[in-house]
């Protein structure tokens, strides 16, 4: 069974470190989206199944959190995790 793990952040920097990091779990069916706003996330889960959504909650534009929203009302069964760099 194959797993749809969605990226989000704008810094380009802190997905490559996402992606890398579950690259070495070495899981085949693991399959990483990236996208660097909300706005293309939208369009990323309506072309795909999202199963987990890993967001910076600072975006340009809506926030991590109304993205967590919208993808939601699409896709009710998407865990989410909401990540930031600020303190």
């Amino acid at each position: 069974m194959s797993c749809n793990i969605l990226l989000v952040d704008d810094q380009r920097d802190i997905l490559r470190l996402l992606h890398t990091t579950l690259d070495t779990l070495k899981i085949p069916e693991l399959k990483i989206f990236e996208s660097p706003s909300g706005e293309e996330a939208l369009l990323e889960s309506a072309r795909n199944k999202i199963d987990l959504l890993i967001t910076d909650y600072k975006l340009p534009g809506m926030n991590g959190v109304e993205l967590m929203h919208k993808i939601r009302a699409r896709q009710p069964e998407a865990k989410v995790v909401l990540i930031t760099g600020d303190l």
